[in-house]
């Protein structure tokens, strides 16, 4: 069985950053707790907490004098109780994030109606609403564009980690019904790449594994996107999740990981991949 690698493995610019920074922070000496989860990934989770790094929900439990915005950001007034509280405060969020974060003040500035193509619930998402404190609305399909408000100009972004299929069918629809709209591409870079990447290898493999956590919306896309041309495609978390039985009769075998998975973690799947094609040839 050959094992291919997808051409892009590994944490993104923004979780490499986030985690670097908050490991720096240790380092100064004091405790050190990250706003939420810093990785969507429950295995590199559990080696910073390990390491010392503790995670806090509400800027209230900040128990230290450090405290890390995560890669997804933070509103504003979270930012204002941690300042009144004379933290230290590292600000780990995505550059790509506090870009959109500008545009949605912009749009607020135009009058515009913010229009965010992403999932409501995502923490990236609830971070930019934040910045925009008039009317605002978050689409995940072209089919929710029919319940937006007559008679408004909307402005356009996306969560950066949306495929960009599905924010060029939204603004196709806005387009349609709105004479008058500004749309910004704030997909990233880095994901598109790593989901043509995942198409490409998922469409020369007889199966392929996505390694990454069940709660990262960008692992799950992965998913989505490989079984679309593969439908052996299977998501992991760990190389323990591995069924040999899934590997019958598979003479090319693809791995991808998610933005939020770690290398290490990524090594240990290959490693008992390795050893199962070992034992089988």
């Amino acid at each position: 069985m050959q094992i291919i690698l997808s051409d892009v493995l590994g944490f993104c610019f923004g979780v490499s950053r986030a985690i670097t920074m908050a490991e720096e922070a240790l380092a100064d000496g004091g405790a050190v707790s990250t706003l939420g989860s810093l990785v969507h990934n429950p295995q590199e989770t559990a080696r910073l907490a390990a390491a010392g790094i503790r995670q806090v929900e509400m800027p209230e439990e900040v128990d230290g004098d450090t405290v890390v915005i995560r890669a997804h950001g933070a509103r504003p007034e979270t930012f204002d109780v941690l300042r009144a509280r004379h933290l230290r405060i590292i600000d780990a969020t995505c550059p790509f994030v506090q870009k959109s974060q500008r545009i949605a003040q912009r749009f607020m500035a135009q009058g515009k109606t913010l229009i965010i193509v992403g999932h409501e619930n995502h923490p990236e998402v609830q971070s930019i609403l934040g910045y925009f404190p008039g009317p605002a609305h978050v689409v995940a399909s072209p089919d929710e564009v029919a319940a937006l408000p007559d008679g408004i100009t909307p402005g356009v972004i996306a969560q950066t980690t949306m495929p960009e299929e599905i924010f060029q069918a939204i603004i196709a629809a806005i387009a349609a019904r709105y004479p008058r709209y500004e749309a910004c591409d704030t997909v990233c870079s880095a994901t598109r790449e790593r989901q043509e990447a995942a198409r490409r290898l998922a469409t020369q493999v007889d199966a392929i594994y996505i390694v990454g956590g069940r709660r990262s919306s960008n692992t799950n896309r992965l998913a989505e996107i490989c079984h679309q041309v593969c439908s052996r495609t299977y998501l992991i978390e760990t190389a323990d999740e591995i069924n040999p039985a899934d590997l019958a009769g598979v003479e090319k075998l693809g791995v991808a990981a998610g933005a939020s998975t770690p290398a290490w973690l990524i090594h240990t799947v290959i490693d008992r991949l390795e050893t199962l094609a070992n034992q089988g040839s």
